[in-house]
């Protein structure tokens, strides 16, 4: 025992006292850490960012913040190494940023740990509250779970994966579920609905106040390629993501998960290059899908002009559009709308404000959630 004893103290009389760190290089210095974004009373918001080397730092939008400020704005250096600047005061509402350093590309915010994953890299995150919560803030409801299922798709010849919310009591429950395909944009990944989009607590909110059926929704991943740059050996067939939600996700999922298997419960929606997605495998799958929605982008014209009003009005129980009238992609959907209207086809299109970004997206799955599998 006495020896015990006293290698134990030798061995404590080797350790810094508890709490202190030997000194170390700035960047890991959480010293130098300043608080950014801060949100002020008045809801202006600093940026700031430790870079005493840098000779150039801009805020830049993704497009998040960029929709407020127009242009990438500078930030101004102190004399501790400390880039700073403010904006505002900035409507309520949910923002992405990130800074550009000597020219290069954008970066995220190093002392923000809320991320958007993207397949280029993250940016980062925040929130001007508002007087209200909105829809996509946490409330003191019952929560669904999120579940990541992988698989080796034989299509593609790579693991891959998708993201599944099923909803509050699914766990407990031996009931079937109506099931949401919901895709995202282009540079985005099977992740962003839930960690940026955070659709699981909107449908969570949504449940709670009996707006919306429960559903299962599923969130696969909507480029070929992981990488950003395409891989020459890999299919460059533009119909290999529907090839590959058809034949590969929608299997997996109707095998793992309690979802009902007709028509008249299964929806598709996306936002961007999801958009247009959802269309084109809307369309070519009217025997499988009796809902489709195109949040901020439009689909292939030519294949619509095609199609028959009459089949499109008994088959389809929901056809939705959404596009922020600032948004590039805006004329395309209201040129969607028009051929709609001028076919007869019955459809909703709902023009907001804003452009092409996440707080757009998020109310649109607000007002489409609704309207699935109803009676």
């Amino acid at each position: 025992m006495r020896t015990l004893t006293v290698t134990l103290t030798l061995f404590c009389l080797t350790l810094p006292a508890f709490g202190q760190r030997p000194p170390g290089p700035a960047y890991e210095d959480t010293n130098n850490v300043p608080v950014s974004p801060e949100v002020h009373a008045d809801r202006s918001v600093t940026f700031r960012l430790f870079a005493p080397k840098a000779s150039e730092v801009l805020l830049m939008g993704s497009p998040g913040i960029l929709e407020f400020i127009k242009e990438p704005k500078p930030l101004q250096k102190d004399s501790k190494g400390v880039w700073s600047v403010t904006v505002g005061p900035v409507p309520a509402g949910f923002y992405t940023y990130g800074y550009a350093i000597d020219g290069g590309l954008r970066m995220p915010d190093p002392s923000n740990p809320q991320l958007e994953l993207r397949r280029w890299g993250p940016t980062s995150v925040f929130t001007v509250p508002g007087t209200e919560k909105a829809v996509f803030e946490p409330r003191a409801v019952p929560h669904g779970s999120v579940h990541v299922d992988f698989y080796d798709s034989k299509n593609l010849g790579t693991a891959r994966m998708f993201y599944v919310y099923t909803p509050p009591g699914y766990e407990t429950s031996s009931a079937k579920y109506p099931v949401l395909y919901l895709l995202h944009g282009n540079g985005q990944i099977e992740a962003s609905w839930t960690w940026t989009g955070r659709a699981n607590v909107i449908l969570d909110n949504l449940l709670a106040e009996g707006k919306i059926k429960p559903m299962v929704v599923v969130m696969p991943y909507g480029h070929i390629p992981r990488e950003i740059k395409p891989d020459p050996a890999g299919p460059a067939d533009p119909t290999a993501i529907e090839k590959e939600l058809m034949t590969a996700v929608k299997p997996e999922v109707e095998k793992k998960y309690r979802v009902l298997l007709d028509r008249e419960h299964r929806a598709i929606g996306g936002l961007s290059m999801g958009a247009a997605q959802s269309l084109s495998i809307g369309l070519h799958n009217l025997d499988q899908f009796a809902y489709i929605a195109a949040f901020s982008g439009g689909g292939n014209r030519a294949e619509w002009e095609k199609a028959d009003a009459a089949t499109l009005n008994k088959k389809l129980k929901v056809l939705w559009l959404g596009c922020g009238t600032e948004d590039a992609a805006y004329k395309g959907v209201k040129g969607m709308d028009d051929l709609f209207t001028e076919k007869k086809v019955k459809h909703t299109f709902n023009p907001s404000g804003g452009g092409h970004s996440w707080p757009n997206w998020q109310v649109y799955l607000s007002k489409y959630a609704p309207l699935l599998f109803r009676d």
